[in-house]
């Protein structure tokens, strides 16, 4: 550590950052405390001549450290705007000057702004809050703002102000969270039948500028290439994946070569080379120069995310250093890079491109000298096999740096990344050459361009369709659930001690048994934190937050599950693929044994389509098919991947020893008129001494229908509230034959249909009915051992 003596100060500094929540000193103390070391340094140097070994050591890490806290306390971001209290308001009015515009996406515009004045629910409020906004008006409406819009206008719109989301389901991510971390109070999302008007035309000039320059780039790059080639190119140029689909992006982790995604060391290595042959024939101070201009260009045309800010401070450093004749190192190097950073911004520490970027670039610091020591002690014979293993030592290197993050942020472990960056980490460089050159060219000559352009198609076509390969294959990645902070501290120190264990002792068995004893502990140690939320030998009801819709996750004590609905699926978010997928991933749920459609309204099945088709269910109970077009679909979709399935009738099912009731009778005369909603299949759950009864979006008829024909079987310890509490169910009659202990209902915040009704909620209020609704507390867990039912609090 002697030869990277600004690494101990950074490291004393994030540690005052990270540990600033702990102590809550107001600024002033801790001032104060930052001055006291600067003093005692001065006094001691005065007085006692010069500090030195450990104490100056000492003082100088303490110093850090309190400076980590100052720092941390200016840039501590707390948001005590009303508009926090709102949760969602339509027919709002916004009045708001444009901060920045993000570039066009397929079905909306997103800009950030300051607002001047906001009404709210006819209620007026100044304040300098900062929103996103998105404009999600048809394409006409769509282009023109989006041709006219620039930093510095001032607008007039009217749309829905929201919260971001919230952690509202285990594993989730906490939107809201993040945007108030980046200083952000909220949404602002307007349709077609909105308003967005600019009131003033003034700009911020150079945030202009450079949307302009952005614009243009992007324009070029659509206008030439394929959409796949076009969606790549603007994450690795423009730093915007927003037109990388879901699928490809996890398709991406699969293999582990989801780091060439976020603009970082990688893409700015490239690009200097570059430069460094475009200005080659200039003399060294010029081509210098010129570098380092178009790094920073780079680095603006990119919206300085901070892996590029810290890239391209490395590159510059080590460019300077050339000139001027000194060495550098990439430890200390990287140190600095961290320390300025979060000098400016210090919740970047929080930042997953920010944790990833710089654990890679250290971990190569600190581990890739031992394989590269190990690899020449063979003195290989053929260099290229050298240069191979070479690359394979980075690739380890920067995979252990950055494995407790990848494994918190994506839960995989890619067992066949070492082999798929072997391929596409030169790939990428070759499309970003020849994307330089396509852009150049491009605005120049289309018909010069184009030849460049169908190239670049085809080198990104072959490169995906390889990535897709790998990340399909069956051992592609191991599942890593539930990767904690104790975790990682487990991993870093093991970590720690095996480089300590290989340069402290000699002997090769003794080192390789402490590694190995080492390695084993990681694994022993972690295991320590694991805690299954869904218990075993128990029945887990868990109600899943999609929002306007149901999704209803079934754990039986056998080990077999269940999904009763799978909320809605639309252009902005398929809850099936977004959300459901997600938390059967947290629960290490491979496949869904027992599929349950209510009915076919799309906030019900909605979900299932993508289940479906990515092979997530084994089985579909259904009601009875009709002549509707949407059921036909459903029919022709299910024959069509083979899902075995069953219509709702008057019959049981024992899943363990759990039993299920269908309380339906599609034969039934009168049961034919009813509408979709009452055709709902009903679903009476037992365990024990336990009941559950779901009703999909039954009404009044059915509930009628269901009295008359079970009666005192519909008594139960938890109800499923019909039709998500809407009015026109949940009547005393059918409440006093359920007589429910527990209910649930499953409704969007402040949805348009105003669910669920406040005479509902009075009715099962008079029951004495738990009420659990997943607009208020986001998503639920029960858990039944066979004689009581308890509400689990999973966050």
């Amino acid at each position: 550590m002697k030869d990277f003596p600004f690494i101990k100060i950074t490291i004393a500094f994030i540690i005052g950052i990270i540990t600033f929540p702990l102590f809550q000193l107001n600024l002033l103390i801790i001032a104060l405390l930052f001055l006291l070391p600067i003093l005692f340094y001065m006094l001691s140097k005065s007085f006692w001549r010069y500090p030195k070994g450990m104490l100056t050591i000492v003082l100088f890490v303490g110093t850090a450290f309190l400076f980590g806290l100052l720092i941390a306390k200016l840039g501590e971001k707390k948001i005590s705007s009303p508009l926090i209290y709102y949760q969602k308001e339509k027919n709002a009015k916004l009045y708001a000057e444009v901060e920045d515009v993000e570039l066009e996406r397929s079905f909306e515009i997103a800009f950030t702004v300051y607002v001047d004045s906001i009404f709210l629910d006819d209620k007026k409020f100044a304040s300098n809050d900062k929103l996103i906004c998105k404009f999600r008006g048809d394409s006409l409406q769509r282009t023109r703002i989006y041709s006219d819009l620039n930093a510095g206008n001032r607008i007039y719109l009217t749309g829905t102000y929201q919260k971001g989301r919230e952690q509202r389901n285990p594993g989730e991510f906490d939107y809201d969270k993040y945007l108030k971390s980046k200083g952000i109070t909220g949404l602002f999302v307007s349709y077609d039948t909105d308003t967005l008007k600019i009131l003033s035309h003034q700009k911020n000039y150079i945030k202009s500028v450079l949307h302009s320059l952005r614009k243009k780039i992007d324009y070029t790059i659509h206008h030439l290439q394929d959409l796949q080639t076009a969606g790549l190119l603007r994450g690795l140029l423009l730093a915007d994946r927003s037109e990388i689909d879901f699928e490809t992006k996890d398709e991406f982790i699969n293999s582990g070569v989801v780091h060439i995604l976020a603009v970082s060391g990688l893409h700015v290595g490239y690009v200097l080379i570059i430069f460094i042959f475009i200005f080659g024939r200039f003399g060294i101070y010029l081509r210098s120069f010129l570098t380092i201009l178009g790094l920073l260009g780079f680095m603006l045309i990119t919206g300085v995310p901070p892996s590029v800010f810290r890239a391209t401070l490395m590159a510059i450093i080590i460019i300077i250093a050339f000139l001027t004749n000194r060495s550098t190192n990439l430890i200390n190097s990287i140190s600095i890079a961290a320390f300025i950073i979060l000098l400016l911004n210090p919740n970047e520490i929080y930042n997953p491109g920010f944790q990833l970027s710089f654990s890679a670039v250290l971990a190569i610091g600190i581990l890739y000298p031992y394989f590269q020591k190990i690899i020449y002690a063979y003195h290989l014979k053929h260099k290229w096999i050298e240069h191979v293993l070479l690359f394979i030592g980075v690739s380890i290197s920067a995979q252990l740096g950055t494995l407790p993050f990848t494994l918190a942020y994506f839960s995989k472990l890619s067992v066949i990344s070492i082999f798929a960056n072997l391929l596409v980490i030169p790939a990428i460089g070759i499309i970003i050459g020849i994307a330089f050159i396509t852009i150049f060219t491009g605005m120049i000559s289309y018909s010069i361009a184009i030849y460049f352009a169908v190239t670049n198609n085809l080198v990104t076509g072959w490169m995906i369709k390889f990535i897709s390969f790998t990340g399909n294959l069956e051992f592609s990645f191991l599942w890593v659930r539930n990767y904690s902070l104790y975790d990682a501290i487990i991993f870093y120190s093991g970590l720690a001690l095996i480089i300590l264990c290989i340069n402290r002792i000699r002997k090769s068995i003794v080192k390789i048994s402490l590694v190995l004893i080492l390695i084993l502990s990681i694994l022993v140690y972690s295991k320590f934190d694991n805690n299954d939320l869904l218990e075993k030998n128990k029945l887990n009801v868990f109600m899943i937050d999609v929002g306007q819709g149901d999704a209803f996750l079934i754990k039986f004590p056998n080990g077999k599950s269940a999904l009763i609905d799978a909320g809605e699926a639309n252009p902005f978010i398929d809850n099936g693929e977004r959300v459901i997928t997600p938390i059967l991933d947290y629960f290490g749920i491979d496949k869904i044994d027992y599929g349950f459609i209510s009915h076919l309204d799309l906030d019900h099945y909605g979900g299932f389509i993508s289940l479906i088709y990515n092979d997530k269910i084994r089985k579909i109970y259904r009601p009875l098919p009709d002549s509707s077009s949407k059921s036909k679909r459903l029919e022709k979709f299910l024959a069509k991947k083979k899902i075995k399935t069953y219509i709702y009738d008057k019959s049981s099912i024992d899943v363990g020893n759990t039993k299920l009731y269908f309380l339906n009778d599609p034969y039934n005369y009168a049961y034919k008129n009813f509408s979709s909603n009452d055709r709902s299949g009903v679903i009476k759950m037992v365990f024990g001494n336990t009941s559950f009864l779901f009703t999909g979006d039954c009404e009044y008829p059915a509930e009628h229908f269901l009295a008359a024909n079970f009666g005192t079987m519909l008594d139960s310890d938890v109800l499923k509230v019909g039709h998500h509490g809407s009015i026109t169910g949940s009547s005393e009659a059918f409440l006093k034959l359920v007589t429910p202990k527990i209910s649930l209902i499953s409704a969007g915040i402040k949805n348009k249909f105003n669910h669920p009704s406040e005479a509902v909620i009075n009715s099962l209020t008079r029951f004495k009915s738990e009420i659990y609704r997943s607009d208020e507390l986001g998503a639920v867990l029960l858990q039944s051992n066979g004689n009581e039912i308890k509400k689990i609090n999973w966050k």
